[in-house]
């Protein structure tokens, strides 16, 4: 399973012992006659249990969505509401491989010290280019990210940290990861914006060791 943060191994975990039953075939074979069964026996027996475990058993990827679609979400005032729409935004912004939106989303400078591996000289077209990108040392390629839930809004002034738990899928039919990405916000006048990039923006330009000083405050 790709790399996790913070809390993403427990919730990885958990994930997959909500459903992970495998339905296995127990079938006998018949009593007595020839000490080897005829040929066609044995072959509608060998079809019947991959078919069996082919049809029934769930993949991990759906295992995953349906149990993070069943986590409940805290209800948000609306202050929180407010900064918890930033959020989704800011990862619908890299889903959709929006530089342009992305990059206003981000107090300005806040993404100065990030290497985007193709630069184009501006943020907005860096950081189109990169999502995505291929790292020649193999690390996992980018393919989609979606806000599951937003388990907590926590607002002290202007000033907020939110916890955004992240399902991202990857090329390549590597398993999706699940975390709960840790994001910190800063309110200029009335808008509130991203203070430091996230765990989620590493992941989209193939960052594959994502530095530990994400989970500080800016």
């Amino acid at each position: 399973m790709p790399f996790l943060l913070v809390a993403a191994l427990a919730t990885a975990a958990g994930v997959l012992l909500i459903s992970g039953n495998d339905g296995s075939d127990n079938g006998g074979r018949p009593a007595g006659g020839s000490a080897t069964p005829p040929p066609p026996a044995r072959t509608t027996t060998t079809t019947s249990q991959t078919h069996h475990r082919r049809t029934h058993r769930p993949s991990t990827r759906h295992e995953v969505h349906h149990a993070v679609q069943e986590s409940k979400a805290p209800s948000l005032d609306p202050g929180q509401r407010q900064v918890a729409r930033v959020i989704r935004a800011y990862v619908g912004a890299l889903d959709a491989r929006d530089g342009a939106r992305a990059c206003e989303l981000f107090v300005p400078g806040a993404l100065s010290q990030v290497h985007l591996p193709r630069d184009r000289g501006t943020c907005a077209r860096s950081l189109s280019a990169s999502i995505g990108y291929r790292d020649p040392r193999g690390f996992p390629v980018f393919q989609s990210s979606r806000v599951a839930r937003i388990p907590a809004v926590a607002i002290e002034g202007s000033t907020a940290r939110v916890t955004a738990t992240t399902v991202t899928q990857f090329a390549d039919n590597r398993e999706p990861s699940v975390e709960d990405d840790l994001i910190y916000l800063r309110k200029q006048g009335d808008a509130w914006l991203i203070a430091k990039p996230s765990a989620t923006l590493y992941r989209a330009i193939g960052v594959g060791n994502i530095p530990p000083q994400v989970l500080a405050p800016p």
